[in-house]
């Protein structure tokens, strides 16, 4: 889709037609409800979700966001809101690179205050304040983001907010987190996980991944979880999962543990 978009001849087509696939690619990567989500798209701000959509059954998740995003809105206030969300991005994580320099935005106090949270991580907040109707994309200002009344009581610390954790890992994210693991997992008991998982998808006629996919797998090998509790800390596992296929994975866990007591 973004090389047919180089082929148009119209730059402000070309804009339009961007902010219209980066708005697709959000609602497929989306930690909101998805209604929510369209609503607030097509001008229709409210807070309440659904109940109903997949985020709802299988929620991501959540902390406690009021400082991320009071971060994220004061950047998008300080920069005279006429920027997107890869600018503001940067200016959390203190990139040094000559465009922030021109505007003298490395001289914010909003400038690396979100140096210690990579990319992926800010992204995700921008694009969850964006989908809560807290900030709007001026699609006739290439995207630039720009605080909505509702953004005020955030600002000022008035009410609570709650986040999602991001999900969508760069590739360079997930490389890393593999190597973090390379050597410091149980290899046996992720032997066993997956013979687990490989029965349960014959049994739902389900391909494996949607059980448990092996970055999960091997994270559970790792910390060993035999509670709930414990499990839900395990990437990839929501309620539903746990509901679903918890209990059988903590079983075989709770097995191979026992068998070096």
């Amino acid at each position: 889709m973004r090389r047919c978009l180089a082929e148009k001849s119209a730059e402000q087509l070309q804009e339009i037609e961007r902010h219209k696939l980066n708005a697709m690619n959000a609602f497929a990567e989306t930690q909101t409800c998805r209604r929510l989500l369209l609503l607030n798209y097509f001008g229709e701000n409210q807070q309440q979700p659904c109940g109903n959509c997949d985020i709802f059954l299988d929620p991501p998740k959540r902390y406690d966001g009021l400082i991320d995003a009071q971060k994220v809105l004061s950047c998008i206030y300080r920069t005279g809101q006429r920027f997107g969300i890869g600018y503001i991005v940067d200016i959390l994580r203190g990139e040094n690179h000559q465009r922030i320099r021109e505007f003298d935005h490395d001289k914010l106090p909003v400038y690396g205050l979100g140096k210690e949270q990579n990319h992926e991580h800010w992204v995700s907040v921008c694009r969850e304040l964006i989908h809560m109707g807290l900030v709007n994309q001026n699609i006739a200002h290439f995207s630039a983001l720009q605080l909505t009344e509702a953004a005020r009581p955030i600002l000022r610390g008035e009410v609570p907010l709650q986040l999602a954790f991001a999900r969508i890992l760069s590739k360079k994210s997930r490389n890393q987190q593999n190597k973090n693991y390379q050597g410091h997992y149980d290899k046996k008991l992720f032997a066993k996980l997956r013979q687990l998982r490989k029965v349960i998808a014959n049994e739902e006629n389900i391909p494996p991944f949607v059980v448990f996919n092996d970055a999960t797998l091997i994270e559970m090998a790792e910390r060993c979880p035999v509670g709930s509790n414990e499990l839900l800390l395990i990437n990839g596992v929501g309620q539903r999962k746990l509901a679903r296929f918890g209990e059988a994975f903590m079983t075989l866990i709770r097995d191979h543990l026992a068998d070096f007591e």
